[in-house]
């Protein structure tokens, strides 16, 4: 009865014992979970001087590229410019050289030339047009100058193409361009059927401005054994140089000590002819 009496009590120190265990471990974990959650800390902000130093990054690249897009732009506009030049001097020079290969050998009219001028004969083939059209052409290259009588400058080159019609009918004016008139009403029926010839006209021919950009223009004629700054005979040059430049030739230099960028094209005159003196009709008239 005592042993019984004994192992009951053991049963419930025992249950006690457990309940206790229990008991603590539910303190211990209600304290171990706080009763407000832990703040985090605020996230840092910028510094002023960490502000003015990105101010001042950002401006010097924005300051870069602004700089460079200049250089860039003003790049691309010299080398805009400087085609547009050396498209100018390279149609100048095709034209001269179309000019000059069909120049030929004229009794009255001939080849003249100085530094700054040219003029002489083509013969091309006339226009299908109703008028008269002549097959010889007076060409004239001439370069146009600015500023007054003591400074002179070259400040372009015209050039005037028009149909040496006094060479054929005597009573045609010297420096005249012979066009057709547009008939009308019954007049355009008869020229239509053929019965009358189209009615002329002479009206004058402007000079056509090939370029103003040109700065510096000199021609030079091959004789056959040295170069010569004029020409005048019927027979024209074996040979002409043309001299360009973009930069204005000062009064005290000569072409020959022209200091900026020079276009020079040497062209040769299938017609040309070397001739002397006296066998040149042209030459022989301007001596004295």
């Amino acid at each position: 009865m005592r042993f019984s009496c004994q192992s009951g009590s053991s049963r419930r120190e025992e249950a006690r014992f457990k309940r206790g265990m229990r008991i603590a471990e539910l303190r211990m974990s209600a304290a171990s979970v706080p009763l407000h959650p832990a703040r985090r800390p605020p996230p840092a902000a910028f510094t002023l001087l960490e502000v003015v130093l990105a101010i001042s990054i950002a401006i010097v690249i924005l300051v870069a590229a602004l700089a460079f897009h200049h250089q860039a732009a003003t790049l691309r506009s010299a080398l805009l410019d400087e085609s547009e030049r050396l498209a100018a001097v390279r149609q100048i020079m095709d034209r001269l050289g179309a000019d000059l290969r069909v120049a030929s050998v004229h009794n009255h009219i001939g080849f003249t030339g100085d530094s700054n001028s040219l003029r002489f004969v083509t013969t091309r083939l006339p226009l299908a047009t109703a008028g008269f059209d002549s097959d010889l052409r007076r060409v004239t290259y001439r370069a146009l100058f600015s500023g007054d009588a003591t400074n002179l400058t070259v400040s372009g080159l015209t050039r005037a193409d028009e149909p040496a019609v006094e060479l054929i009918s005597p009573a045609s004016a010297t420096n005249a361009t012979v066009t057709a008139t547009e008939p009308v009403g019954d007049a355009a029926e008869e020229i239509a059927a053929g019965l009358t010839n189209a009615p002329t006209t002479v009206v004058a021919t402007p000079a056509e401005p090939l370029t103003e950009s040109i700065r510096f223009l000199s021609f030079r004629f091959w004789d056959g054994t040295a170069w010569r700054d004029s020409w005048s005979g019927v027979a024209p040059p074996p040979g002409v140089e043309v001299s360009l430049g973009f930069e204005p030739l000062s009064a005290d230099l000569t072409p020959d000590l022209y200091p900026g960028e020079i276009f020079r094209r040497v062209i040769f005159l299938p017609a040309g002819q070397p001739k002397p003196a006296e066998t040149n009709l042209v030459a022989s008239a301007n001596q004295p």
